[in-house]
């Protein structure tokens, strides 16, 4: 018999919510099982999890402030400590560790690489927790804590304005660490609180749930 596709049904069950969940999931398998393309299943999967994303939020706001709010309880510190560790740390271990290797030092100074990768790796605690601690509407929770971390790109970009970088006629290798760190703020920070928050959610046990009722197409 053939499965859907692993990674949506992946998906689907950590992030699907509501009262009908299990039958959708059981819907959705067995319209793949007559013979519904990848492509039909990826659809239905992401519109399962978008309408259970908003059902989330709507069902549960004082729940979504609290994940908030715990989300920069732990985020704030998170950063001020990595910043002061990485800033106390840098010259002794590029004058020491890298000496000798401007690669290297241009990795660990330049490009900020360590200090980004301690963000988001916060980022995937916090999605981690958030998880744990919202099990019935976990999509929502990780999109409002995600969404929350815009106005921390927002600040980080006023301080590291690179659109100004790129009008100042300089080289790309000067203009090019701060677009990392841009992206890397703005886009792989939220993914990393996703990828956490999906990490700590166990596998359920109704894979071979009796569909109730039909999936529209």
């Amino acid at each position: 018999m053939r499965q859907p596709p692993r990674v949506a049904a992946w998906l689907l069950d950590r992030l699907a919510s509501g009262s009908k969940r299990e039958s959708l999931i059981g819907d959705l398998a067995e319209q793949y099982h007559r013979g519904r393309s990848s492509s039909w299943y990826w659809r239905q999967v992401l519109v399962a999890v978008l309408m259970s994303t908003a059902a989330d939020v709507g069902r549960h706001k004082l729940v979504a402030v609290r994940a908030i709010v715990v989300s920069w309880m732990f985020l704030i510190p998170w950063i001020f400590f990595t910043g002061w560790a990485y800033g106390s740390t840098r010259f002794w271990v590029t004058t020491t560790l890298l000496k000798g290797s401007a690669a290297l030092q241009d990795f660990w100074v330049v490009y900020q690489v360590p200090l980004l990768f301690t963000w988001c790796l916060g980022s995937a605690v916090i999605g981690w927790i958030i998880a744990r601690l919202d099990t019935n509407c976990r999509a929502g929770m990780l999109f409002v804590c995600a969404l929350s971390q815009l106005p921390f790109s927002v600040q980080w970009g006023r301080s590291w304005p690179m659109w100004r970088l790129a009008n100042a006629g300089l080289p790309f290798f000067v203009t090019f660490p701060v677009i990392v760190g841009a992206v890397c703020v703005t886009v792989v920070m939220p993914l990393s609180l996703w990828l956490g928050g999906l990490a700590a959610v166990p596998p359920h046990q109704h894979r071979d749930a009796i569909p109730s009722s039909s999936v529209e197409t």
